[in-house]
């Protein structure tokens, strides 16, 4: 990594975000993976992006499928932002024991969170190692109580 992407990455250190899991699925595979780079963008039309690796499971999943749930997460539910961040192998599945909601489209959420939206892919920025997706959300709705899991500087928090 260069002396530019090393000075970025430390800058983006300082800015406190939520923390969310994102979540897809096609015909009994699901996938997913904590991601804090979400972001409303506009109440009407209702649209949100995020941006997945383009190397992971995830990422390569809502590549194909364009449908994917956005789960944010309370603060109670550190475990599974852990769970979800960490590299897996391919006979690892991140999902066993987790409680799943199943929406109409076949997308799995995190059961218990605070919020879930579905959302429906509408255009697609590929980077060299990321791709951000600017979606559509087709149903939100807040599904739990509490105070969110934040993340700055590398580490959890809570409000």
């Amino acid at each position: 990594m260069d002396a530019q992407s090393e000075n970025l990455r430390n800058t983006m250190r300082q800015w406190t975000t939520g923390v969310s899991i994102v979540c897809t699925g096609w015909e009994r595979q699901i996938q997913g993976m904590t991601v804090n780079s979400f972001s409303s963008v506009s109440l009407d039309p209702p649209l949100i992006s995020v941006s997945l690796a383009n190397d992971s499971r995830t990422g390569k999943m809502v590549q194909e499928t364009g449908l994917f749930s956005v789960s944010i997460l309370n603060e109670g539910q550190r475990d599974l932002a852990d769970i979800f961040s960490r590299k897996t192998g391919e006979k690892e599945n991140r999902f066993d024991g987790v409680e799943l909601i199943q929406h109409s489209n076949g997308v799995p959420a995190i059961k218990n969170s605070l919020a879930i939206l579905n959302c429906l892919v509408r255009e697609k920025f590929i980077s060299k190692n990321s791709t951000l997706y600017l979606a559509e959300v087709t149903h939100s709705e807040v599904t739990g109580e509490g105070n969110p899991l934040v993340y700055h500087n590398r580490e959890y928090w809570t409000l």
